[in-house]
């Protein structure tokens, strides 16, 4: 099996990065990552910037994998814990290390965006997850999802612009969008937009890296 795309630090002359060369390296000494938890198309909070103004604007500015993979996508928690770790997840397999065990980072776990802010200038952790998981409600009404697709931006776009003006953080923060998976191509009869396997909605999506993160990716072979 072909280990999962890494990504790392490296020069802004990235293939498909949007950055002009810097006087100066960037260093990320802090990553916000964003799960739009419980599944989001890349056609809804990427792609339509009718919907998602803020994020298309973060994702201009910096760098998107725009065929992300989506290989589990019928349990949430499997797929986040994949998200974690970069590796396959089995039950009764081997516990893998996770971001934060690579970093030997301080972590925080929220599932507010709101809260971002208030935790950064607390703590201010290495890593915090944000795993919003009101995109799920997709199962009972599309424009009950096209809601929360539309109020995450909103959340996403102020933490952006938190970040940018911060004295401290505006120097050396990240901010990554990815969601668990997606979600199915078309809406059903009955009005709802499920994640379903076979779809290519459902098992693709878009990796968003914001501005303040250089990077170069590669494919690791064993």
């Amino acid at each position: 099996m072909h280990r999962r795309l890494f990504l790392k630090q490296s020069s802004p002359g990235a293939a498909g990065c949007a950055l002009a060369t810097p006087a100066r390296p960037r260093h990320t000494e802090h990553l916000i990552f964003i799960v739009n938890g419980g599944g989001a198309r890349k056609k809804d909070y990427y792609e339509n910037d009718s919907l998602c103004p803020n994020i298309r604007k973060i994702a201009s500015e910096g760098f998107v994998f725009e065929e992300d993979h989506c290989e589990r996508i019928a349990s949430h928690n499997t797929a986040f814990r994949e998200l974690l770790t970069g590796q396959e997840w089995l039950d009764n397999g081997p516990a893998y290390p996770n971001i934060f065990d690579y970093l030997n980072a301080r972590f925080q776990i929220v599932r507010s965006i709101r809260s971002v802010p208030a935790v950064m200038r607390t703590y201010k952790p290495r890593i915090i997850v944000c795993r919003k998981t009101d995109h799920d409600v997709g199962h009972c009404s599309y424009e009950e999802y096209l809601r929360v697709i539309r109020a995450t931006d909103l959340e996403v776009g102020k933490v952006f612009d938190w970040v940018k003006n911060h004295a401290y953080f505006g120097r050396n923060t990240a901010i990554v969008i990815r969601p668990e998976f997606g979600r199915d191509d078309e809406v059903n009869h009955s009005g709802q937009l499920h994640h379903s396997e076979g779809f290519y909605c459902t098992h693709r999506v878009a990796s968003i890296f914001g501005d303040r993160i250089s990077l170069r990716v590669w494919i690791a072979r064993p």
